[in-house]
C-alpha cells in the first residue's frame, strides 16, 4: 500500500512537472466549453446534445487535430481540454453525428468544403433521415506562454419532422372492409420526401444535389400510421415535396409542397433553431386533408400581468 501510494504521488509530481511554466509542451492548456441556447436565453446543451465530435484546423484551416467528446463525458464536463501550440486556430464541433452522420473531406482546407451527410448518400442505400445535428464553431488565437478559456456556442444544423397518416385502413385502403384490418401493417404505405439537400457544410449551410429520403412508419393504435425523422435546414420557399404512396398499388394517395404547408400554417416558424414541421394527413369518407396537429390550433392567449 505504502509503495502504491508513492507512485502515486510521484507521478503526480512529474505530471505536474511537465506543465510548470518553463515547458508548456505537454499542457492541456486550452479550455474550451460547450453551450446551445436554441430559441431560449438559456443553456440547454445537456437535453440536446449528447456527443460531440471536435475538429481542429490551424490557421490555414488544415485539420491537426480530432476528438470525441462522449455523453458521459460532457456530463461531467461540459467541454473539453485541448493541448495546443501558440497559433491561431479554428475549431468546428459536431453535435450528435452517430450512425446517420459521415463527415466528409476534412482536408479541403475550406469549410464550405467539409460535408456532413448520410452514410448512404454516395453509396445508393435508402435514407431514412438524417441524425439531430447541431454545429459549433469558435476562431481563436493560442497564447505563447499563458493558458486560454474560452466557449464554443452551437447551432441547429436539422429540421425535425413529424408525418402522421390517419384514418387510410377505414377510408383510404384500396381492399374492402373485410380485409382492411389485415392491411393494417406499418410499411402498406411509403413515404417519399423529395428535393431534399442532403449535406450540410461546416459553415451550417445546407446543399448538394437534390435526393429522395424514404423515411419508414410505424403502426401506432387506431391504425395510425407515424414517421419522425429529421432533414437539414431548409428555407421556407424549399421546394422539398412530400409523396404518400400506396404500395400494393402504386398510387400517389397525396401530394404535399412544404412551401405551402409552411404558408399555410405560419405558426411553423422554421428559422427558429427549435422546429418541429408536424404534418397530418388524415383519410375521410369525404377524401384526404392535410393539417396539423390539435396541440398547434389551440389559440394562446397573451399574458399582459
Amino acid at each position: 500500500m505504502k509503495r502504491f501510494l508513492y507512485l502515486y504521488l510521484l507521478a503526480s509530481v512529474v505530471l505536474l512537472a511537465s506543465c510548470i511554466k518553463e515547458n508548456y509542451d505537454d499542457c492541456e492548456r486550452c479550455t474550451l466549453t460547450f453551450s446551445y441556447t436554441g430559441d431560449v436565453t438559456w443553456d440547454i446543451f445537456p437535453e440536446q446534445i449528447t456527443r460531440v465530435n471536435l475538429y481542429v484546423f490551424d490557421n490555414d484551416d488544415r485539420l491537426v487535430q480530432t476528438k470525441l467528446i462522449e455523453q458521459n463525458e460532457l456530463k461531467a464536463f461540459q467541454g473539453t481540454k485541448l493541448n495546443l501550440g501558440p497559433g491561431k486556430y479554428r475549431v468546428v464541433g459536431v453535435g450528435n453525428g452517430f450512425n446517420k452522420t459521415e463527415v466528409t473531406n476534412t482536408s479541403a482546407t475550406n469549410m464550405a468544403e467539409i460535408q456532413m451527410q448520410h452514410p448512404n448518400l454516395n453509396s445508393g442505400g435508402a435514407i431514412e433521415g438524417n441524425d439531430s445535428l447541431y454545429l459549433g464553431q469558435l476562431e481563436f488565437v493560442m497564447p505563447k506562454d499563458d493558458w486560454y478559456e474560452d466557449d464554443v456556442p452551437f447551432r441547429s444544423s436539422h429540421l425535425k419532422v413529424s408525418y402522421k397518416v390517419e384514418g387510410y385502413f377505414e377510408n383510404g385502403a384500396s381492399q374492402n372492409s373485410s380485409t382492411r384490418a389485415a392491411a393494417a401493417k406499418p410499411d402498406a404505405l411509403e413515404l417519399r420526401v423529395k428535393n431534399l439537400l442532403p449535406q450540410t457544410d461546416f459553415t451550417n449551410t445546407a446543399n448538394g444535389n437534390k435526393t429522395t429520403y424514404n423515411p419508414t412508419f410505424s403502426l401506432k393504435s387506431g391504425g395510425v400510421l407515424d414517421s419522425y425523422f429529421n432533414i437539414m435546414r431548409h428555407s421556407k420557399d424549399s421546394d422539398v415535396e412530400f409523396e404518400l404512396v400506396e404500395k400494393s398499388t402504386g398510387n400517389v394517395l397525396n401530394t404535399l409542397a412544404l412551401k405551402d404547408f409552411l404558408t399555410l400554417y405560419p405558426q411553423i416558424d422554421v428559422t427558429k433553431q427549435e422546429v418541429l414541421i408536424p404534418i397530418v394527413v388524415k383519410f375521410t369518407s369525404m377524401g384526404v386533408t392535410v393539417t396539423i396537429p390539435d396541440w398547434l390550433n389551440v389559440p394562446v392567449t397573451p399574458d399582459f400581468s
